[in-house]
């Protein structure tokens, strides 16, 4: 006579499963947020320093832009939260397009005062008629404690 199946393990499995895949969904839904006390006037202590942009390949999606830089906390307070606008231009310097992107939140250790931290933003697609040059960053909203 066969044995009887034992779904108890499967099913536990199962359940552990899919308790992981709600906790992932729920992560995913809720926006970082950054720690501290907004203060976009520190934008002026900050700064992103050695910008560049490097093409590589992707065997997933192609092309991919990188722009690496470094991100300068030169005041005296800690830095702990930080989103920039990046605007792409054109040859003749005008604005082609606009991305906000977080370079700091809660996902990062803070930045004490006074430190630098490199950052790289990828960027699967670039605007047509881009010049080439590292989008100009502006703050836009700058978190100290």
């Amino acid at each position: 006579m066969p044995a009887a199946f034992n779904w108890k393990p499967y099913a536990i499995g199962a359940g552990v499963v899919l308790a992981i895949m709600a906790a992932a969904a729920l992560v995913a839904r809720h926006p970082s947020v950054s720690s501290g006390q907004r203060q976009d006037a520190y934008a002026a202590q900050v700064a992103i320093a050695h910008a560049k942009v490097a093409a590589a390949e992707s065997m997933m999606a192609g092309g991919v832009v990188y722009y690496d830089g470094t991100l300068e906390n030169r005041g005296d307070r800690t830095l702990t939260g930080y989103t920039v606008e990046l605007t792409f231009q054109d040859i003749d310097g005008k604005p082609l397009e606009r991305a906000q992107r977080v370079l700091l939140d809660d996902r990062f250790r803070p930045i004490p005062p006074p430190a630098p931290r490199r950052v790289e933003l990828g960027f699967d697609k670039v605007p047509a008629g881009w010049n080439q040059a590292p989008p100009t960053p502006r703050a836009v909203a700058v978190y100290v404690r």
